[in-house]
């Protein structure tokens, strides 16, 4: 938009270039007062005339412009025709939009906004949920937009608003003043090819409406990748040149040229473009019909200004019937194809390199993901760094990579490799790879050897059998594991994984455990009964084994000394799984020298090797592995097969994730089976209720207008058509992070009792499940209103550890970390509302469990072998059949 010079002198007017609609009008304003403040005072009658489409604007007339601000023209004209004051005026999304009633332009218009920024959520489920979130509006006028979604999206840290027009980023920031939301907004002048924002910054490029003024398109989008983060997006609406065959180029460019439009191309010409600028997955969401919409609403506006309004005298009233014919071409120019509307989206791709010979071949199935010799077409940057534990990574090393460095993944368990503290520094992120693989295979490996060198095993190997034939005298010094003391240094995956096992093979074994007192586990203390020992020290004195699992830093070098080896009991064994330098190894041999212990196991020494002639490799009580309890075929292949994936799940790739689709398709089976259990066990209510469950940064979701007992996994939807499923499970996911998947229901008994005065009493220990975990909310109509959705978070909120949620004189939501959890909660809450009524059918006294009673019962309640789902689940799954 712009002001053109006087021609000739005139009455007090000024000429607004639209490039948003095409167009161009005269302004003038009688009976304006300005304020001290500069603002309006008054309701100016308005009065414009419109050139034609098509024509020479040097053919008109020129009044002498007034020097006012021509967006705030511009806004007050579509305000006057619109009628309904919107300062977003972007074309819209007119899904489930009235059109007759007021304020539908704006709505529309905020509607495509927030369509657009969900479709970037949906390209970018790393970042959906992240607090730090940023991106940047390419065009942004006056930051409308971005106002908008900075309301509607808490996490995002910050919206930056680039625009060339001054005065409309001062708009954009008074607004934002006015909105609280200055620390979170920034507008800068400048342009879309020369941004002045630093490489790899934003996690989203976005744009309405405004490429269209671009002079070169390549530039510009390749601007926008610079400045993205790797894995981030391109996400822009604009209108392009249409496609029609019938159509002459010539008649193309005609409206290029009478419109003032450079570098004028279709659709498929423009995806071409941003592929050549380096971005992938480029695709266009044709939104013409939308377009055309907008067009037929203000063609609709316009006539009845008209009809009806105040259009000045006869000359006034002819010019704006020639704007009305304006608009009237231009939805026959979109009829014929001279011209399209749509969204653009694409993703910037990752570049990575292994810089070590990986043990079996790597292969990349992400055309998302780039090598470094595919990189070197677009010169982006390395962003992945892969890794094996002989590369050492010093700070020197780390200080050295390229700032576009994102993500170091080592294939390895540890991490005494890498100067984690630079990689902090650096903004770099170290994972590994192979992590299931290594934990699955260490803790078989660990607890074989465990059960060997407590049965004192491997002192026997090259003992001879008895001459007088084996008897029950002979031999018997070892320990089962079912009466032995085990000491465990550490409380990590491994360490875990390992109690997990013996709480199986022996469930009353003594298991104690010390970590830094700041560090200590009382989850895992609860769940697999294990005992705290403040001290190392203490811990060796009172077990039969000692076991370190613990990661190598500079506060666990030699931890294992002279000090500690001394309290070790005679009969006490020591294996080491972890580093070898966590050992002692001086110490460790004195006190196999003086057999102060009665075998050591030793997967890893320091130094690794151990020197040939060293001591430890002759004493006959000391048994050394080659740092083997990685060594099988199926490691080293989950090493490299995970660095795709962790790439993916860092940088939000998974488009050709399998495991992806495997979660998909295993989500999708057991939410089918909730919705046939539902029905099987008399729970539903017909086609309605809803049960869903989070995926990446959506949910699936009952598909409604469908029997539950019919339900298929391929018929769950990721958005619901029932506007209270919606609001409710919005509202629950919101309020808790954590929860992953929820369950609405209007059952017969959790419904009458939601309809008592006293409502819900836990009685029985089914009912333990819900004690003191059971929220109730005041339901006030028919949960259709997006503003009820916070007070349903704020009564989550106020109960501590919340599953359930009685809504009064309506259903019940229970919610958790699975669908079997949560449709376990639901049957159970629906059975104890069921004895909670026939109770009080009985008219005899209720015996009420005293709270401790209860608090013991719902503590064990939750203990892993009992938890909701963990034991009923497989066996309701036999019972439904898909075939």
């Amino acid at each position: 938009m712009s002001s053109s010079p006087p021609k000739s002198p005139k009455e007090s007017s000024t000429l607004v270039e639209d490039m948003f609609h095409y167009s161009s009008y005269y302004w003038r304003e009688f009976g304006q007062d300005e304020g001290k403040d500069g603002q309006d005072s008054g309701t100016p009658t308005l009065k414009y005339r419109a050139p034609s489409f098509g024509g020479s604007l040097d053919e008109l007339e020129y009044m002498n412009p007034k020097p006012v601000n021509n967006d705030r023209i511009k806004l007050k004209f579509y305000s006057h025709v619109l009628g309904d004051g919107s300062e977003n005026i972007h074309f819209g999304k007119w899904d489930g939009i009235d059109l007759d009633q007021p304020g539908a332009y704006g709505r529309a218009a905020k509607a495509m906004t927030s369509y657009m920024f969900q479709l970037s959520l949906n390209l970018l489920p790393h970042r959906a949920e992240a607090d730090d979130f940023r991106y940047i509006d390419l065009g942004s006028g006056s930051g409308a937009a971005a106002l908008q979604l900075l309301q509607e999206h808490k996490t995002i840290e910050n919206a930056t608003c680039l625009n060339l027009c001054h005065e409309q980023n001062d708009q954009a920031n008074n607004r934002a003043s006015d909105l609280g939301l200055s620390q979170r907004l920034e507008a800068i002048d400048a342009s879309f090819d020369e941004s002045n924002c630093p490489a790899n910054h934003f996690d989203l490029a976005f744009s309405q409406d405004a490429f269209v003024h671009s002079r070169n398109k390549f530039v510009s989008f390749s601007e926008a990748f610079r400045i993205t983060k790797p894995g981030g997006a391109l996400v822009f609406c604009d209108i392009m040149c249409g496609d029609n065959p019938d159509l002459t180029v010539e008649e193309f460019y005609q409206f290029a040229e009478n419109n003032r439009i450079n570098d004028w191309l279709n659709p498929s010409q423009i995806r071409k473009t941003c592929q050549t600028a380096g971005w992938k997955d480029v695709k266009f969401v044709d939104l013409t019909t939308d377009l055309r919409i907008s067009f037929q609403l203000m063609l609709k506006k316009v006539k009845f200004v008209l009809e009806h309004g105040e259009v000045g005298d006869n000359q006034q009233g002819v010019q704006l019937r020639n704007y009305h014919d304006s608009i009237c071409r231009r939805i026959t120019q979109i009829d014929r194809g001279v011209f399209k509307w749509g969204v653009i989206h694409a993703r910037k791709p990752v570049v990575m390199d292994i810089v070590c010979k990986p043990p079996v071949p790597f292969i990349k199935t992400n055309h998302l993901l780039l090598t470094r010799e595919e990189e070197k077409e677009i010169d982006q940057g390395l962003n992945v760094v892969v890794i094996d534990i002989l590369n050492k990574m010093t700070a020197e090393k780390i200080n050295a990579l390229p700032k576009s460095v994102d993500l170091l993944i080592t294939m390895s368990a540890g991490l005494d490799h890498i100067d984690t503290k630079a990689c902090a520094e650096n903004g770099i992120i170290v994972k590994q790879s192979g992590r299931d693989a290594i934990t699955s295979h260490v803790v078989q490996y660990v607890l074989g050897f465990l059960i060997v060198g407590l049965r004192d095993a491997l002192n026997q190997l090259s003992v001879p059998f008895p001459s007088s034939g084996w008897n029950l005298n002979w031999n018997c010094e070892g320990k089962p594991l079912t009466k032995s003391t085990i000491a465990i240094v550490g409380m990590g995956l491994i360490a875990k994984g390992l109690v997990t096992e013996i709480r199986k093979l022996a469930p009353d074994t003594r298991i104690v455990y010390h970590v830094p007192s700041t560090m200590r586990d009382f989850d895992a203390e609860s769940n697999f009964n294990l005992e705290y020992i403040g001290s190392v020290k203490e811990l060796a004195a009172c077990c039969d084994i000692l076991l370190p699992l613990c990661p190598l830093t500079r506060h666990t070098e030699h931890l294992i000394n002279q000090e500690v080896l001394d309290q070790l009991q005679p009969h006490a064994g020591f294996m080491n799984m972890s580093r070898g330098k966590v050992v002692d190894t001086d110490a460790l041999t004195a006190t196999l020298r003086a057999k102060k212990i009665k075998y050591a196991i030793l997967d890893t020494t320091f130094p690794e090797p151990l020197p040939k002639d060293h001591e430890l490799w002759s004493m006959e009580r000391c048994f050394i592995l080659p740092h083997y309890a990685t060594n099988t075929m199926a490691v080293r292949e989950a090493l490299v097969g995970d660095i795709q994936p962790i790439i993916e799940d860092h940088f939000g790739l998974g488009h050709s994730d399998e495991r992806r689709k495997a979660e998909e398709k295993a989500l999708r089976h057991d939410l089918a089976v909730a919705h046939r259990l539902t029905a099987k066990y008399g729970m539903d209510m017909l086609v309605w209720n809803h049960i869903s469950a989070r995926f990446r940064t959506g949910c699936l979701i009952t598909p409604g207008r469908k029997m539950w007992s019919k339900v298929c996994p391929k018929d769950l939807v990721y958005s619901s058509s029932n506007v209270t499923a919606d609001v409710i499970h919005e509202a629950v996911y919101t309020a808790r992070r954590d929860v992953k998947a929820i369950i609405h229901l209007h059952t017969p008994a959790a419904t009458t009792v939601s309809c008592l005065e006293g409502g819900f009493q836990p009685l029985t220990q089914d009912g333990a499940y819900f004690y003191g975990k059971v929220a109730n909310y005041e339901w006030d109509g028919l949960s259709d209103d997006g503003s009820e959705g916070p007070q349903i978070a704020a009564a989550i909120k106020s109960v501590e550890g919340c599953n359930t949620l009685l809504m009064n004189n309506h259903g019940f939501v229970c919610f958790g970390s699975s669908v079997r959890e949560v449709w376990v909660l639901a049957y159970y809450f629906e059975r104890c509302c069921e004895v909670q009524l026939r109770l009080m059918q009985s008219g005899g006294k209720i015996r009420v469990p005293p709270k401790s009673v209860m608090q013991k019962a719902a503590e064990t309640s939750y203990l892993p072998e009992f938890a909701p789902g963990v034991q009923e689940w497989d066996a309701l799954c036999e019972e439904i059949s898909f075939d």
